[in-house]
């Protein structure tokens, strides 16, 4: 924890100097065509073009395969400091790697090193797959989770004004029994739960079809369900939002305020073998989520390539949405997840996140309340050692 602790410090100390940021689908590697020249410090730091702070780069060049889900900002924070070269200048080489649901890039963690996951991915790799959580990329609550039906649904015919939650569609009684498609396990399920709940149901009162959480925008297209559960930029889609649409998003994670924490992490066996890389990759995508945070206009332009390579189209307009909804958190707030406790005073910030979201999912039946116990009293959280490197910022 002291060496923890010694990293985050560094890394707040950082940010106050520069105030004086299931199988791949696909994959992105390499460096920039032209990466911005760097200054080299006295001391053996690097400060590329843009970066916040110097930071000490790697002895060699090491590799690290990144993680990521696809149609995430979270994405963002690697894909960033490729292109400006940061990761060059500072010795480290990432192949990015994306899944289309947190499970599924959990079950294939022995193909990558460190990543970005959703709170259900974080859940599983936590218990079954020895993962550790490094800290927090963002807390999604705008509008990133969405549920739709058709104008003829019985959701839709009833109007609003019957749930807890303002703005829901449906009554309790037009939800009961419907056919839902989502993925079960993940944040897109955890946004139904809480649906139902503002309607005084719960998961058994409807037909949950699992189904990955990619597919069901072509399967619910196709007619399958009588609700679909959209993710990411496709709920900005035409199809779904366009003034011709035939259909209607009934409810939302931005309506609902449920939205959870994606976190960064890392494997056990990067960080027994690569720990430093794995540290300086934490580094640099820290600094680049305050860059993305003071640079919001550049960023969603950016995004535009970087969701281009995965196979998706948006408007710069719309990623600027998802930015200023989404915003990355900070070094500071990092800084006081990992070294404050919770209203109670009974465990970390960081770790009540993780803990009152699985709350919910042991009320899903997801898992059980035994696991969740398990979760907190294991040593995922805040791995040791972190850098000795950084052991000088504690002095």
């Amino acid at each position: 924890m002291k060496k923890l602790f010694a990293l985050l410090l560094v890394l707040a100390f950082g940010l106050q100097l520069a105030a004086c940021g299931a199988t791949p689908a696909a994959s992105q590697g390499g460096a920039p065509a032209s990466a911005p020249a760097s200054a080299a410090g006295e001391d053996g730091t690097v400060q590329a073009e843009g970066m916040l702070w110097p930071v000490t780069p790697l002895p060699e060049k090491t590799k690290l395969t990144v993680s990521y889900l696809a149609n995430s900002t979270a994405e963002v924070v690697t894909y960033l400091a490729q292109e400006k070269g940061w990761l060059d200048a500072c010795n480290l080489e990432v192949e990015m790697v994306y899944f289309a649901g947190g499970p599924a890039q959990m079950e294939a963690s022995t193909s990558w090193d460190v990543g970005t996951s959703g709170i259900g991915g974080m859940i599983t790799g936590l218990l079954n797959y020895d993962i550790r959580c490094l800290g927090v990329v963002s807390l999604d609550r705008g509008l990133y989770q969405a549920f739709f039906a058709r104008k003829d649904s019985p959701i839709v015919q009833a109007g609003t004004g019957h749930s807890s939650v303002e703005g829901v569609w449906g009554t309790a009684d037009t939800w009961k029994g419907v056919k839902v498609l989502t993925a079960t396990g993940t944040a897109n399920q955890y946004t139904l739960y809480h649906t139902l709940k503002s309607f005084g149901l719960n998961l058994s009162d409807v037909e949950v079809v699992n189904m990955d959480i990619a597919t069901v925008p072509t399967a619910f297209l196709a007619g399958e369900g009588d609700v679909g559960g959209i993710q990411g930029l496709t709920i900005q889609d035409p199809v779904f939002q366009g003034e011709d649409s035939e259909y209607v998003m009934v409810s939302s994670d931005q309506l609902l305020q449920c939205g959870l924490p994606v976190n960064y992490v890392a494997t056990a066996q990067a960080m027994e073998t690569k720990q430093q890389a794995v540290e300086l990759w934490l580094e640099l995508a820290l600094m680049a989520g305050e860059y993305a945070n003071a640079n919001q206009e550049e960023v969603a332009d950016m995004m535009v390539d970087m969701y281009a390579l995965d196979g998706y189209e948006t408007e710069a307009e719309d990623n600027l949405v998802l930015i200023q909804d989404n915003p990355f958190i900070s070094v500071a707030e990092n800084y006081a997840f990992f070294t404050q406790t919770s209203e109670d005073g009974s465990m970390l910030q960081a770790e009540a996140q993780i803990y009152d979201a699985m709350q919910g999912y042991v009320e899903m039946g997801n898992y059980t309340a035994d696991q969740l116990d398990k979760l907190i009293s294991g040593t995922s959280f805040l791995p040791e050692p972190v850098s000795a490197a950084y052991e000088h910022a504690a002095q």
